[in-house]
């Protein structure tokens, strides 16, 4: 049966999949509600997706997989085929091509590298089964070969966070400003026994008075004189490093999608706040104790660090144990900005103790959002080949308590 013959039919998944937490769709079919496992009767052809999973090393991968899983289900008129490559590119080309034997609908395919999958695409596009990418694209010269590019925005994220640090170093600048001004207007504890000298001698010999008032203004000129001597030999040697905010990258692993979009999105950063500059980059490989190390290295090199992007939760944690290990700080009011990418659980809950600043959350949950890009093209409309997921960030001024109780990953 074709996509368009189908069509009909899908109707009926488009909008369960709306409904999906709630019963009444099913009033449209049968007049009565019925649990998820009877309803495969409501459907007289069910779309099969074969589903491609990179690996599960990780609680965002398992959180992913239950996104498709969880969404692809008889009862919302689908039938899902799943295999875990295991980090393995051979197995996962064997998967897909075992996926076109069985002759399914579609291809969703998380791949683990960009290269090498031209052949297989190419099969699958004879088979006329469309394939639908998500979390990494693949190097071809042929983009029909893929119906669309499912995941996070990267550089929209990039955008974000350079928009939130540039915020929170004013907000900073603005405290300290305060604080110096406070300090400034508060009397000095020379200048309060100078007044109560004064004071006390008020009533003497009015030549003594004069005597000490010439004094007096003897030697604020004196410290006027000298304070402007330091203040110009200060300007004349403070240099623009002095003034410059110091960033380091703790990076995904080489080559990824998510670490070369980042890439780009420092620089186009950079290139927007002159007085920002990387310093330094270096691959954590999505590891806690590796972005320690890397950290650690950070912090002998460059000793005046400000701020430090880790491409995700894990990672970050990582360079907060090793910020912590060498005496500094980290969080709001701290010696470093952290800045994650992740949103996840244990991210949040960083922040909520005030040890990560912000994390920018990269969404697992793209089920429904494939469902919809299914849907539309069993309707034979087009779609971008770009497709993203809604996401958003948490920081310290957020109520995270019912989110991070929320958290499946």
């Amino acid at each position: 049966m074709g996509r368009v013959g189908r069509f009909i039919l899908k109707v009926a998944a488009v909008l369960i999949l709306i409904v999906s937490a709630g019963t009444f769709a099913l009033s449209l079919f049968t007049g009565e509600t019925r649990n998820g496992d009877n309803l495969q009767s409501e459907f007289d052809y069910l779309i099969t997706v074969g589903i491609s999973q990179s690996g599960e090393e990780s609680s965002w991968k398992d959180a992913n997989t239950a996104s498709f899983m969880d969404t692809f289900v008889k009862s919302n008129g689908y039938e899902a085929v799943y295999a875990d490559a295991g980090s393995d590119q051979e197995k996962q080309i064997e998967d897909v091509e075992g996926f076109i034997k069985q002759g399914v609908d579609y291809i969703i395919l998380n791949p683990i590298s960009e290269i090498g999958w031209d052949d297989v695409l190419e099969d699958a596009k004879k088979a006329h089964i469309p394939v639908i990418l998500v979390n990494n694209g693949v190097d071809t010269d042929d983009s029909s070969l893929y119906s669309c590019m499912l995941g996070s925005d990267y550089g929209k994220q990039m955008k974000k966070a350079g928009k939130w640090l540039d915020e929170y170093l004013k907000e900073e600048e603005e405290k300290k400003a305060e604080k110096e001004k406070a300090a400034s207007e508060a009397p000095t504890q020379e200048e309060s026994e100078q007044t109560d000298s004064e004071d006390t001698e008020v009533n003497t010999d009015s030549s003594k008075a004069t005597d000490r008032s010439a004094s007096i203004f003897d030697k604020i000129m004196k410290s006027s004189s000298t304070a402007k001597d330091e203040t110009d030999s200060t300007e004349e040697e403070q240099t623009e490093e002095d003034i410059t905010i110091k960033i380091a990258a703790i990076q995904e692993s080489i080559g990824s999608e998510e670490q070369l979009t980042r890439a780009q999105g420092y620089q186009t950063m950079l290139e927007r706040y002159s007085d920002w500059e990387m310093v330094a980059q270096q691959t954590g490989d999505n590891s806690r104790e590796e972005a320690e190390k890397v950290m650690k290295l950070f912090l002998e090199q460059e000793p005046d660090l400000r701020v430090v992007f880790a491409e995700s939760d894990e990672m970050a944690l990582g360079a907060i144990d090793a910020i912590e290990k060498s005496g500094k700080t980290c969080g709001e009011d701290g010696d470093i900005i952290v800045i994650s990418f992740g949103g996840s659980k244990a991210g949040i809950e960083a922040v909520k103790e005030g040890k990560l600043n912000v994390t920018f959350e990269c969404n697992p949950g793209q089920g429904p959002k494939a469902a919809e890009l299914i849907q539309r093209l069993e309707s034979d409309i087009s779609i971008d080949k770009e497709q993203y997921v809604e996401e958003t960030y948490f920081d310290g001024t957020m109520d995270l308590d019912e989110i991070i109780e929320n958290r499946t990953y």
